[in-house]
């Protein structure tokens, strides 16, 4: 390796720890991972894989290589220990060193780039997780470039690691919010499971706008905590089984104002406020608390809005009783322009629409974008 190449490839690590440390999405983190490992050690064909809790079993995990293709082999059984690799560092590992004579024999029939590649261990401090693996023998690679693939894989274990674990805390945040939001709509026996119904319909909505996920999280959030501001009304009221007064109603009003007031003291849930803030504001303008018309009302409680009131119609309540999802819809779109984002409400009737689809005949339903036509 000349001078130019051990700069070049200092430049492209130094690119890689920035690019895989600069999110915890685990889905741009392994992409990441897989797409500057290839451009590194110059191979088309880069593999992640993961062990299972008993050792013994590596699943591919992730892959890369030219075309997109699906790798042939799911997991590797009965493998034996890879610690060694460890021990001396840049000794990169064969998949015959770990997998016995048969079952190499067997996997390599499927795949034969195994047999071209060399892996590296994903191991944190000493405790190892799986292995990457690059397309090219020993013999393609300097000592020095397969030391930097070996410290590239406890780089690579690490960032995974974080994501993952990252992932998991928003999922439990998540959890944790739901569960907080249904044990304020408890309080109204009429509700339960509202919260996550509220949330899978806006979520078949962002799916449909193909939304990103960060933007989609916001929402799901919007949509968990929507009614957390109901914390502050009365039993009384909040449980009337008749209609309210007009003084009852104002007390009712003012859930979306309480609600935003309490997640505005978060500092991490100033995307979320909007939407539990105007979810009661209507596409006339004649809703509340402000009065906001058609695109002034912020996307995501245009959406809650149309899950909010195709939930509510679908479910019995002391006053009326449910409906089925045709009479819901029909509903939505008799109030579209007035109530309702009207090409929201287009999209939404095609994404339940597909769904009733797929479950009639099994299959998956599309991807659909808003449109300016309602479909009869």
């Amino acid at each position: 390796m000349n001078k130019s190449e051990v700069i070049e490839t200092v430049r492209s690590l130094h690119d890689m720890s920035k690019a895989i440390n600069s999110t915890l999405d685990i889905e741009t983190v392994v992409d990441e991972i897989l797409s500057k490992t290839a451009a590194l050690m110059n191979s088309e064909e880069v593999i992640i894989l993961l062990l299972e809790s008993d050792k013994t079993v590596l699943t591919v995990y992730s892959y890369l290589c030219p075309g997109d293709e699906e790798p042939k082999v799911k997991s590797f059984d009965r493998i034996g220990s890879f610690d060694h690799c460890l021990v001396h560092k840049g000794t990169v590992i064969s998949l015959r060193e770990i997998v016995p004579g048969d079952d190499y024999h067997r996997y390599v029939k499927k795949m034969p780039q195994l047999a071209e590649m060399v892996f590296a261990p994903l191991e944190i401090k000493g405790d190892t997780y799986g292995l990457i693996g690059v397309l090219g023998g020993r013999k393609k690679f300097s000592g020095i470039k397969l030391e930097i693939f070996c410290s590239l894989g406890s780089q690579a274990a690490i960032a995974i690691e974080n994501a993952n674990l990252y992932k998991s805390l928003k999922g439990t945040f998540l959890h944790t919010a739901e569960a907080l939001a249904e044990a304020i709509n408890s309080r109204d026996p009429y509700t339960g499971g509202h919260t996550r119904r509220v949330m899978e319909y806006c979520g078949m909505i962002a799916s449909g706008l193909e939304m990103d996920e960060e933007e989609q999280e916001a929402l799901r959030l919007a949509a968990i905590l929507h009614d957390i501001g109901k914390i502050g009304i009365d039993d009384a009221i909040l449980r009337k089984s008749e209609a309210l007064s007009g003084e009852e109603e104002q007390v009712m009003r003012k859930h979306p104002e309480v609600g935003a007031k309490i997640l505005s003291h978060v500092d991490e849930m100033q995307s979320v406020v909007p939407g539990v803030l105007c979810h009661h504001e209507r596409f006339d303008g004649l809703g509340y608390p402000a009065g906001l018309k058609g695109e002034e009302i912020p996307l995501h409680a245009r959406i809650i809005a149309i899950a909010d009131t195709f939930d509510a119609i679908t479910t019995n309540r002391p006053y009326k009783a449910a409906e089925d999802r045709v009479s819901a819809l029909d509903e939505l779109v008799k109030n579209r322009e007035t109530q309702f984002d009207p090409s929201l409400i287009e999209l939404f009737c095609k994404v339940i629409i597909n769904e009733k689809r797929e479950a009639r005949q099994g299959q998956p339903a599309c991807k659909v974008k808003g449109g300016s036509r309602w479909i009869t």
